[in-house]
């Protein structure tokens, strides 16, 4: 039977390395095809219009794979499977050369690759190999197999028919170009905006192009994330998570505007040890500064939910600023004009704050409206003279200088009056 590529390079993976993309083996040779390092720079520079390192290589796996399927394809549309494997093991297309290498005969070499990628029974020289008739389909997951006709997973389940002719190009192992033209006859094609049309076409006809505007849109979108408050969406070894590769696919495949994207990035928003990061992060720590500053105390998942509603466009740094303010002018009755006004709460007990402060002897940045005194003065607008005798009265205004000298005094007082003292 027939090999497709795609069957050839799962076959390929599974004899070189098991499928294991991370690997490096002793002589040099990377990743799940087992590419040696001599060959990576000038591989990548014409399969992806650029050149990688070894280490770069290894560690992403769609270089790899288009890599592989450059250069493997070329092999396989002249020197059809068997010379391919052939040429990938041992540099020449003849798979009975009798040359070994690593143990394998390149004739053994072959067989394993063939049997792999399900070749059917093969017959040379020294007699007939039995490896099966069932077709095989390589073992990649849906997002992978659908990127290699410049789709999405998601996308192609949104549409029966697309996902129909999906189904008999990876059970045919159509080339990119054939799935091309089978899918600009479909009537979901016809319906599709230029935008998608675009992206499907250009990943397929000019993957180096293509590769440019993922990289351009990888920096511009993880920008707007961090700004969103999702914080950086790329690992250390260039990777994109997989919500930033969602956001750079809804910006060039759908057309979604920068603030369309910065805005869906910004529901996804969730705090960090408590703290929110970018536009998030600032609405997080405006709305509880207003909170402080007017006595009011909420969750920290309230203020979480309130943030991501702001960056996302639901609401409003104002609305919600004004709901805090609300609640604190009917916490504070007395007050509730200065405070609906824009004045803080905080700044209105002033006076009952340094009272506090000087009597309790407690550095003013320690009192505010959630000191107990403070926040029942504020609540029934409490004369300052009586404010301060109630203070007095706190366990605490015991143990003061103040009131030490405030007791010796009384103290010498009364022995004035008894003529005891002058």
């Amino acid at each position: 039977m027939t090999i497709s590529l795609d069957q050839l390079l799962y076959g390929i993976r599974q004899v070189e390395s098991g499928g294991n993309y991370s690997v490096v083996n002793s002589i040099g040779a990377v990743g799940a095809y087992q590419v040696m390092q001599a060959n990576i720079p000038s591989w990548t520079k014409k399969a992806l219009g650029y050149s990688m390192t070894w280490q770069q290589f290894r560690d992403s796996r769609s270089a790899q794979d288009a890599v592989a399927r450059y250069i493997l394809g070329g092999y396989l549309n002249k020197y059809g499977a068997e010379g391919a494997a052939s040429m990938w093991f041992s540099g020449q297309p003849n798979p009975n050369s009798g040359a070994s290498d690593g143990g394998n005969t390149v004739r053994q070499y072959v067989n394993k690759v063939m049997a792999a990628s399900g070749g059917g029974s093969i017959t040379s020289g020294g007699g007939s190999y039995g490896l099966g008739t069932a077709a095989v389909t390589p073992k990649l997951d849906p997002d992978e197999l659908a990127s290699q006709y410049g789709l999405t997973a998601a996308l192609v389940n949104s549409s029966k028919e697309l996902k129909k002719l999906f189904n008999q190009a990876v059970a045919g192992g159509w080339s990119a170009a054939k799935f091309q033209a089978s899918l600009k006859n479909t009537k979901w094609w016809q319906t599709q905006s230029d935008t998608l049309r675009k992206y499907v076409t250009t990943k397929s006809e000019d993957p180096a192009t293509f590769k440019q505007n993922w990289s351009n849109a990888q920096f511009k979108i993880n920008q707007l994330a961090v700004q969103a408050g999702v914080g950086n969406q790329i690992d250390s070894k260039g990777r994109s998570s997989k919500l930033l590769q969602s956001a750079i696919y809804n910006s060039l495949a759908l057309g979604w505007s920068d603030d369309r994207i910065k805005d869906w990035l910004g529901t996804k928003a969730t705090t960090h040890g408590g703290i929110m990061w970018g536009d998030a992060g600032t609405a997080f720590d405006k709305l509880h500064t207003v909170a402080y500053t007017n006595g009011m105390k909420y969750s920290s998942d309230w203020y979480k939910n309130q943030a991501v509603s702001i960056v996302s466009g639901k609401t409003t740094q104002e609305t919600v600023e004004a709901q805090i303010r609300k609640a604190a002018a009917a916490q504070y009755s007395a007050f509730s004009t200065q405070i609906l006004a824009g004045q803080n709460a905080i700044d209105l007990a002033a006076p009952y704050i340094k009272s506090v402060s000087d009597l309790l002897e407690l550095p003013e940045t320690d009192v505010d409206l959630f000191n107990k005194h403070v926040a029942d003065a504020m609540k029934h607008s409490t004369p300052l003279w009586q404010f301060e005798t109630q203070v007095r009265s706190d366990p605490l205004w015991n143990k003061t200088k103040n009131a030490q000298d405030s007791a010796m005094t009384l103290a010498r007082q009364v022995a004035k009056d008894f003529g005891l003292a002058w």
